[in-house]
């Protein structure tokens, strides 16, 4: 019998005011790694993404400056 890897618990956190809990997490983790790339990603999402999941950046679209 083979001990299950733990399971990461995600603090509740404001992203696109959304309040995403551990099932929102763990399913934009899931979506994320069936995924190949995004074609749009809000900053929220991508800061979401960059501190919790930095391997899955390459799958993000390049960012986009905002100098005017």
């Amino acid at each position: 019998m083979r001990a299950s890897k733990p399971k990461r618990v995600y603090a509740p956190r404001i992203v696109c005011d959304h309040i995403m809990v551990q099932e929102d997490f763990e399913r934009l983790h899931k979506f994320l790694l069936e995924t190949e790339c995004l074609s749009e990603v809000s900053d929220d999402m991508r800061e979401l993404v960059e501190e919790e999941w930095p391997e899955l950046v390459h799958k993000l679209p390049p960012k986009v400056s905002q100098s005017r």
